[in-house]
């Protein structure tokens, strides 16, 4: 089976200690601990699957809090800035932050900027 490359973004916890998502076993994970990191590894390599938490506990220089849903819309953002094709759009995204309201802002914005996204370049 081939390895896909998994891009993990949480402050403390491993893929290992997210036993409540049932990940698919053949993914090299990197892990993540803030925005900067985050984007650090995003611009280096191809990555097919990304994981988010919410609460990352990372500020930016103003104080102003940065959070896992922070994070995906600036990767979504790439997404429609950059050239079509420079990124690879990934395959899976999950959402392992054990924040409700959180986690159900980033579903919402990932369905609808799928949505969009595919429509936009079909």
């Amino acid at each position: 089976m081939c390895k896909l490359k998994g891009l993990f973004l949480d402050d403390e916890r491993n893929p290992e200690d997210v036993t409540w998502v049932n990940y698919p076993k053949n993914i090299e994970w990197v892990v993540v601990r803030s925005y900067d990191e985050f984007f650090h590894e995003f611009y280096r390599e191809t990555f097919r699957v990304f994981s988010f938490d919410h609460d990352i506990q990372d500020f930016n220089h103003r104080g102003v809090e940065l959070t896992g849903y922070t994070v995906l819309r600036a990767m979504l953002d790439t997404f429609l800035t950059t050239p079509h094709g420079l990124f690879t759009f990934p395959e899976q995204v999950f959402f392992h932050t054990k924040n409700p309201i959180g986690k159900e802002n980033m579903k919402s914005y990932w369905k609808n900027f799928c949505k969009h996204y595919k429509e936009e370049n079909a």
